[in-house]
This record gives C-alpha cells, structure tokens and sequence, in this order.
C-alpha cells in the first residue's frame, strides 16, 4: 500500500489546475437527489440476496460427492492430519482416511447443505453408536497406513479415556456422533454449520438417541462446538493432543 505525506498532498495542489468552478459538481448532489427521486416514483434501494441452500440427508449413493468436497475442504486443513504430514502433496490420497471418513455413511443421518446448483456448501457426516456394541480394543495395528494409524491410535486412545458410556445414564443405549464436519470456505462465518447441527440434532431425537457426541481436534472446533448451545453431547477436546501423535 502506498502513503502520501501532506506535504506532497500540498505541493500537488499547488501544481493541479481546476476547471472553472461553475464546471464542477458539487460533492454528494446526484446523492442527495436519489432518495427524492426514488420517492416519488415510489421505489425503494434495491438490496443484495444472500445465496440460499438446502438441507438435505446424505445416503450411500452420494459417497463419491462426499469425498470430493472433504477432500477440497477438509482433509488437507484437518490438524490431525497435517501434524502427521498425512498428505504429502496436492495430488496425495489416502484410501484409509477416505474409507474412515464414509464408513458411517450407510447409517443415513449425515447432513449436506446444498447451493442452488445442486452443489455442496457444508456438511455432516455423523454415525450411530450403541451400547451393546462397543469395542475399546485397539484396532489401529490393522491399519495399513503407518501415518494415519497413528491417528486411529490417538482416537482410540482417547475413546478409551473418554469412557461416555460410564457417564451417560444406564436408559441412554444410543449415541449420535458427530464425526466429520466441513464447510465451503466461501460460505464460512454464515453460520451454516449451526443448522447443520441443528438438524443433525432432529435427527437424533428421531431415532431416540440419547446423547450427542463431537469430538473437536482444534481450539476453533472446540470453540464452535461449545456455541452449539443445543447440542448438549460429550465434547472431547483433542486439541492438547494434536501436536503429541505417538509414533
């Protein structure tokens, strides 16, 4: 950016010839004209829309959508996965990471929002857990991919430490989990992600789930998470945990 001092404000005025002064207009008039004008022709400013979207529930069938919008806004961004150097590269893949992130999808109560072109904008990915299936074992050896088995080795870990189920009342046996969630970077701070969450929530009242769960892996996460004000889950912060991966 460029400064001017006054002094050369001064000395351009100095140098500038003005036309006379009955050629110049004079500053705001067309302005000040406009609201007259508009009134008697009874018109109002025209204001700018805000693009709008739709929310829709995502089925197995749109796995292939899923996965090309996490990997343009998520994977690459998400701090787990950059504090292991998971994707090297622009063109870099990692099929264990994809087929974590779709494992649930079959559950069909994960979320999109959709823009008026049938794009996504946001979304949702959660899964269902239940009582009588939980399994702390640590699974993370079965994991082909020496980088992101030691993420699966922390969320077990984790898991673990956690214990939800010892916290939730004996009548509570499911749990919603609100796994993975990314929004479009040109649609950030519209607070999209909160009606995400908030239908994420209808949905789990609809499948009587007694408790929401999120689990947040930065401090921004964790912030947005605690506004959530009506997701009254577990939240277990990872954020001390991002930078101490084991190896």
């Amino acid at each position: 950016m460029a400064f001017t001092s006054a002094r050369s404000i001064v000395n351009m005025k100095d140098n500038i010839q003005f036309e006379p002064e009955n050629a110049r207009i004079n500053k705001y008039t067309l302005a000040d004209e406009l609201p007259a004008q508009l009134s008697e022709l009874n018109l109002r400013p025209r204001s700018m829309t805000q693009a709008s979207y739709t929310i829709r529930r995502v089925t197995p069938k749109d796995k292939d959508l899923v996965l090309k919008f996490l990997r343009r806004f998520f994977f690459r961004d998400e701090p787990m996965n950059l504090a292991v150097n998971l994707l090297e590269t622009a063109e870099s893949r990692c099929m264990d990471l994809e087929d974590y992130a779709a494992a649930t999808l079959d559950d069909e109560v994960s979320v999109a929002a959709v823009d008026e072109n049938g794009d996504y904008v946001g979304l949702i990915i959660n899964g269902i857990v239940r009582r009588e299936e939980v399994d702390y074992t640590d699974k993370s050896e079965e994991c082909p991919d020496p980088k992101f088995r030691r993420i699966l080795k922390v969320l077990g870990h984790l898991d673990r430490e956690a214990r939800i189920w010892d916290k939730l009342h004996p009548s509570c046996h499911t749990v919603l989990e609100i796994r993975i969630a990314s929004t479009h970077s040109a649609w950030r701070g519209r607070g999209l992600m909160r009606v995400l969450c908030e239908e994420t929530e209808r949905l789990a009242r609809s499948i009587d789930a007694g408790a929401l769960r999120m689990d947040t892996t930065s401090a921004f996460s964790a912030a947005a998470a605690e506004r959530l004000k009506n997701c009254e889950g577990i939240l277990n912060d990872l954020t001390s945990y991002q930078n101490r991966i084991p190896t």
